[in-house]
């Protein structure tokens, strides 16, 4: 006879936590980058540098796709467009990447500044949108869009890739808090995980 250690997964929900998901792929991906970009993991070779992109490929990219296409599917835009849009942006960054190692291919520094510089303005309206959601969306946000600047200013040669270092494993240092804080808060016997109150409101007249 089976015992009923009373362990219950939390209330069922009517779909899953796309959000969640699509947050943890960008942590894999942003901490990746980062350690990457910090030089963190001393000596790398090609193939490492290719492992990197990889692994943006598939967690910042397919994942946070696919993660965005079930938000959307239960009308959850805001965080759909989201994900779906930095999905694309990791898989276009991550393919050119591995080109790059795979085939010599070398693009001009600059070529992937207006793709950048538009999505760090995407990021800075995502900062305000989210600031009617959470604390921690809102950060994250903020976060993205600082090191989508920097970024360009390194694709200048203004600065080294240090500094974007550091941004992406701010980004995903803040993405698994959510993510994680999210999962747990949904135990109803759990200590919540205090994702921050709204700081612009509650959102309840933004439609979000």
């Amino acid at each position: 006879m089976t015992k009923d250690h009373g362990f219950t997964a939390g209330p069922k929900a009517n779909h899953i936590d796309a959000l969640s998901i699509g947050l943890f792929g960008l942590t894999v991906a942003a901490f990746s980058l980062g350690l990457h970009q910090c030089k963190w993991l001393g000596y790398e070779s090609s193939y490492d540098v290719e492992t990197v992109w990889i692994m943006g490929l598939i967690f910042g990219g397919i994942v946070q796709i696919v993660a965005g296409f079930v938000e959307v599917r239960y009308d959850q835009q805001l965080g759909g467009t989201a994900l779906t849009m930095y999905g694309f942006l990791w898989v276009g960054i991550s393919t050119l990447g591995i080109l790059e190692g795979t085939t010599g291919f070398d693009p001009h520094p600059l070529l992937e500044v207006p793709l950048i510089g538009t999505f760090a303005c995407f990021s800075g309206v995502m900062v305000y949108l989210t600031g009617y959601k959470t604390l921690t969306l809102c950060i994250m946000h903020f976060a993205i869009t600082v090191t989508l600047f920097t970024v360009c200013l390194a694709k200048f040669g203004l600065i080294g890739y240090f500094i974007p270092g550091l941004g992406h494993l701010a980004i995903g240092a803040v993405a698994f808090v959510h993510a994680m804080g999210t999962l747990i808060n949904e135990f109803p016997d759990s200590k919540n995980v205090p994702l921050g109150a709204p700081p612009f409101g509650n959102g309840a007249h933004t439609h979000l």
